[in-house]
């Protein structure tokens, strides 16, 4: 966190609040309050330590962001139909509306102050084999910078960055039958392919570690976690029978955190895992607690702690976050009311987590779809909800 003395506030971010006209509530009901939180936490307390950006000046359709923390502390999160930027002060600084087709389906990710997104007007109903994938890379001015059609052809599943001109693509081939892991140049063409599954769409998710390991994992118990080389080789490939695997990290020098459900093959209440896996595909640690009706987790890692977020499936209702310490230990949980909009979990300069989550547009009707507005929450090494709530 940042160091301040705790007897003084910063004027100037105060100013420049006002300045904007914009309205920082706090206190336990974020759609009715209208005062400043000055309250001490600790020794060392600023107002834009912790916050919940609340954009309640437009409606959201949309059920995923890719959030991005700069550098310099500030936000970038695109959906399939807006992107914005908002600073690490809870500002909302821009936005554009993006205006693809309907049927466009797209996976976005950022890398190196670029936007790539992967999208295709391919889908299961009317299947076209020799459609290929699109990459449209913007920068952090919501500019387009270049557009390419890649080398492969299919539905994506998932895609990932290894470096500025490779990336990593899951890719679904309908005829066929089969889930793909392809490492493609943006300019070059296909540099390796290894076919996963003949037998359905799985695995379905994919990260590429800082030491260039394609890492596969499925929602199910067959064959659900695949360790790769940079090559594309099998390292190998393990099923993990009682685990169905929704996220997962690579930590250097520990192994790999994955995290999901029980499946119902071993316990019917399906309670929430997370386990560490080392480098050779044995379990060195796993921990099983009650989420309630919640499930599929979202997983990221600071230097000495574990945080999980998940909702209920279908509505995206009643966020569960909780931090574990390194021993798999849950140390706390805080629920937090809302719906459907959700995001991966980034680090932030806190050394906390960030992430969007949305809420129903009408208070009344917490059970409200598609109506509701988008929120960006920024935790402090407190791990508790912030007070301070910018709406705008």
């Amino acid at each position: 966190m940042k160091n301040v003395n705790s007897n003084y506030m910063k004027l100037p971010q105060l100013i420049l609040c006002f300045c904007l006209v914009l309205v920082v509530y706090s206190c336990e009901n974020m759609d009715e309050t209208e005062i400043i939180d000055t309250e001490v936490i600790g020794e060392n307390f600023m107002l834009t330590d912790a916050w919940i950006c609340d954009m309640k000046s437009f409606d959201e359709d949309a059920w995923f962001y890719e959030l991005h923390v700069q550098e310099n502390g500030d936000y970038i999160a695109i959906s399939n139909t807006r992107m914005l930027k908002v600073s690490k002060d809870g500002l909302l600084d821009a936005m554009i509306m993006l205006s693809y087709a309907d049927d466009n389906f797209s996976i976005v990710r950022i890398f190196e102050d670029k936007i790539y997104r992967f999208h295709t007007a391919n889908d299961f109903q009317d299947y076209d084999p020799d459609i290929p994938v699109q990459l449209d890379v913007y920068d952090f001015d919501f500019t387009l910078v270049n557009a390419y059609t890649l080398d492969t052809k299919g539905l994506i599943y998932d895609a990932e960055i290894e470096d500025a001109s490779t990336v990593g693509l899951m890719i679904y081939d309908v005829d066929a039958v089969t889930m793909t892991v392809k490492k493609v140049h943006i300019e070059d063409g296909l540099m390796a392919a290894n076919i996963l599954s003949t037998n359905g769409t799985s695995p379905t998710n994919l990260t590429i570690s800082e030491d260039g390991h394609y890492i596969c994992s499925a929602s199910s118990n067959k064959k659900n976690l695949s360790l790769l080389d940079n090559d594309l080789n099998i390292v190998w490939a393990n099923e993990y029978d009682d685990y169905l695997v929704s996220d997962l990290k690579y930590v250097p020098g520990q192994g790999i955190f994955i995290t999901g459900r029980v499946s119902t093959f071993f316990d019917p209440n399906r309670p929430t895992y997370i386990a560490l896996i080392d480098l050779d595909g044995s379990v060195l640690n796993s921990f099983i607690f009650d989420a309630g009706d919640r499930w599929a987790p979202f997983l990221e890692i600071n230097e000495d702690r574990i945080c999980l977020v998940q909702t209920e499936p279908e509505t995206g209702l009643n966020m569960l976050f909780s931090i574990l310490d390194f021993d798999l230990n849950v140390e706390s949980t805080l629920e937090i009311e809302g719906n459907i909009v959700q995001s991966d979990i980034e680090l932030n300069e806190n050394g906390s987590f960030s992430f969007v989550y949305g809420i129903a547009q009408d208070p009344e009707d917490p059970n409200t779809f598609p109506d509701k507005n988008t929120r960006i929450f920024k935790f402090d090494q407190t791990y508790t909800l912030p007070t301070n709530i910018i709406v705008q």
